[in-house]
């Protein structure tokens, strides 16, 4: 009879494991990934997305690239190259 009602009791167990890793578990990571992630925006907000454009709309950002004027007088001295043959 003690075999029996450790079997039972083992199938039971294996039962309430398997809904439990079913339902709640996945519940949990979600949770915990939620949590994680706002965390993880609190120390790095540098690297938040915010989303202010409406789904759809198109916008295009120039950086402008600031270009310099010919070469500085401290660069150095130019020495052309001659062949040497």
């Amino acid at each position: 009879m003690g075999f029996v009602r450790t079997l039972v009791i083992i199938i039971l167990l294996y039962m309430v494991l398997k809904l439990l890793a079913r339902f709640i578990l996945p519940w949990f990571v979600k949770f915990s990934l939620k949590r994680f992630q706002k965390r993880f925006y609190e120390q790095n907000p540098h690297l938040r997305q915010e989303k202010t454009d409406k789904e759809g709309e198109v916008t295009i950002t120039r950086i402008k690239k600031e270009k310099p004027e010919g070469v500085p007088d401290d660069l150095g001295d130019y020495v052309d190259y001659e062949e040497v043959k």
